[in-house]
């Protein structure tokens, strides 16, 4: 019975290894949104270091046959042992909320004093918003003595320490907590998160915000699956649907990168038939896109990440342009861009996440 046992394993490793040697490597998972670790190049150096190792572990674990089903098979056999996390995925009901741990506090620091170089050289007014995550404002639903970041400390700490006009996000959130602010299965805010987000964010500029009531919310997908989803392996969780209020009529937007312009849009229906519908909004990760919004007003410079791309359709009725610059891929600095533009005012918009681990805030400088 024993040596059965030991047989039938060892074809069972083997029938896989057998398998994934076969199959081609994949470059992209479209379920988990990311490039795949590729085979590693091999060099005597390398392998001393243990570079080489270190790689191979993360192309085999990339590259296994039948990855994707693996991993939701962890998640079943995981929620079945009671357990309430997978892969850094909270499982609340049916909710998924990303875990959001401590923050290295060189990096932290780092990140505040960019922020406040370019806060002290600017010629404009200069605002900064740390936005808080699902982690933070549904607290409550996450599991009894869940670990995670204290982000309401981190966000005091942030607002305490920056030389640039701090804007409280966290209190208009916190105020709607009871409603759809987020996606069940991804990170990012909806879009009625998005616009309590952006009316706290004109109320710190001295701005108004138009009235929610003034807006007529339209669904245009109903089968979203988020970063979350693939992320944690929870097949059991329901679609989101995705809703636009802010209508793109009489804005133009222009896409920039490597010097080249070409025409961008508000809303890409185009992003709807793929994995990452979020990109749905501005069509997804770009260096730098400019808004004309066909409004009167001044000229604004959104240093932002990806939350900002849901929430830029409720500032449009503020600012004649919206310049919206992402600096995982902007490293030309921003004062020239300031100078050559006519902005009239920066706004540096992050999630708690990103800002605690964003390596490219040095680049505003």
């Amino acid at each position: 019975m024993k040596k059965a046992l030991i047989v039938l394993f060892a074809a069972f490793l083997g029938g896989f290894l057998i398998l994934s040697l076969a199959l081609p490597d994949r470059v992209f998972s479209p379920l988990e949104n990311r490039n795949l670790a590729q085979a590693p190049a091999f060099s005597w150096e390398r392998v001393f270091s243990g570079a080489f190792e270190a790689d191979a572990e993360t192309y085999v674990t990339d590259q296994f046959a039948l990855r994707d089903g693996w991993m939701a098979m962890k998640a079943v056999c995981e929620r079945l042992l009671g357990k309430k996390e997978n892969n850094g995925v909270y499982l609340c009901g049916d909710t998924l909320i990303e875990r959001v741990d401590e923050p290295e506090e060189d990096r932290l620091a780092a990140n505040i004093r960019a922020v406040n170089k370019f806060s002290e050289s600017a010629d404009v007014p200069v605002y900064l918003t740390i936005l808080p995550t699902a982690e933070e404002i549904w607290r409550d639903r996450l599991p009894k003595g869940a670990p995670g970041l204290d982000e309401a400390a981190l966000i005091a700490r942030v607002e305490a320490e920056t030389d640039a006009t701090f804007i409280d996000t966290l209190s208009a959130l916190r105020d709607h907590a009871d409603e759809p602010l987020f996606y069940r299965t991804d990170h990012h805010w909806t879009s009625l998160g998005a616009y309590y987000g952006a009316a706290a964010l004109l109320n710190g500029m001295g701005l108004e915000a138009e009235p929610l009531s003034a807006y007529a919310p339209q669904t245009v997908s109903s089968d979203f699956y988020g970063t979350l989803y693939s992320k944690s392996g929870a097949r059991f969780i329901e679609p989101d649907s995705i809703e636009i209020y802010a209508p793109e009529d009489g804005v133009t937007v222009i896409r920039v990168e490597n010097g080249q312009e070409t025409p961008g849009a508000l809303y890409d229906y185009a992003q709807l038939e793929k994995k990452d519908k979020y990109a749905f909004f501005m069509g997804g990760n770009q260096p730098l896109a400019v808004i004309r919004t066909g409004h009167e007003g001044e000229k604004l410079l959104l240093v932002r990440d990806s939350y900002a791309d849901s929430e830029v359709p409720f500032l449009l009725p503020r600012f004649s342009e919206i310049h919206m610059v992402d600096l995982r891929y902007w490293r030309e600095g921003l004062a020239d861009y300031i100078e050559a533009q006519g902005i009239d005012r920066v706004v540096i918009s992050y999630s708690a996440r990103n800002f605690i681990t964003d390596t490219n805030l040095h680049f505003m400088n």
